[in-house]
């Protein structure tokens, strides 16, 4: 008995340390852990936000460039009503499609609210070649494009005001 008694007086000490040292690097892995991996989320946070910035930035340019009056003051009207018309769509595409890797910087739902300013804005030239006569004048088409701008509530200017709320993270 005395030799149990004896054996567990040394014994349980070691047993005794070595959990604690157990729950010490345990806890200290854990730590580490956290921190490396809390350096690695600083580390990329510091690489996309340049790019995010940019992307926002390039959709603030894309909305402003889609703008109706932004447009005719670009595209110079040539031909036909039709012919100008499909420019004007044609140049909303084409700005559109030069910036579409930039929605994987962008919150989702903002992206969705540009992709709908585009259509709402392609829509709204298609409106305004039909509000015109058959005969129609290029110049004509342009003048009622910019009438209609502003009287309509222009598509462009939710987005853009939902772009700003939404980097600025105030949605």
């Amino acid at each position: 008995m005395n030799e149990v008694i004896e054996i567990i007086k040394y014994t349980l000490p070691n047993i005794i340390l070595v959990i604690l040292v157990y729950i010490l690097l345990r806890n200290f892995f854990k730590n580490e852990e956290s921190r490396r991996n809390s350096l690695e989320r600083t580390k990329t946070i510091e690489q996309i936000t340049p790019n995010r910035l940019q992307a926002y930035e390039r959709m603030a340019l894309l909305l402003e460039r889609i703008r109706p009056t932004s447009l005719i003051r670009r595209i110079k009207g040539e031909g036909s009503v039709k012919e100008y018309e499909y420019e004007l769509i044609n140049a909303i595409q084409v700005e559109f499609d030069h910036n579409l890797s930039q929605q994987i910087y962008i919150n989702p739902e903002t992206w969705k609210i540009i992709f709908s300013a585009k259509n709402s804005t392609q829509n709204f030239i298609n409106e305004c070649v039909k509000k015109l006569p058959k005969d129609a004048s290029v110049r004509e088409l342009q003048e009622e494009i910019i009438r209609s701008s502003i009287n309509e509530n222009n598509p462009s200017n939710y987005a853009m005001l939902y772009l700003q709320k939404d980097i600025q993270g105030n949605k």
